[in-house]
């Protein structure tokens, strides 16, 4: 198991861009377990014991937005 203090959050996105290329569902679902267990606890997601590929690119895509830096100058005024 990866340790989550060797792991940026640039690491973690590395992680979850190549989690979306599998196209193995069980796959995939495991590899989004471990994602979110690199996750400090209070970012984790509750994982549903049944999910689909797109449930999973959701999820991923809610990791994304958590740990991404915040964007700049998109605000509308």
């Amino acid at each position: 198991m990866i340790d989550r203090m060797s792991l940026s959050n640039s690491e973690i996105l590395g992680l979850i861009s190549k989690c979306r290329e599998m196209k193995d569902v069980v796959k995939k679902s495991s590899a989004l377990q471990c994602i979110n267990q690199l996750l400090p606890p209070e970012s984790r997601v509750k994982l549903p014991s049944l999910i689909t590929n797109d449930g999973i690119d959701n999820l991923l895509s809610w990791i994304e937005v958590k740990i991404s830096p915040p964007i700049y100058g998109l605000t509308t005024p």
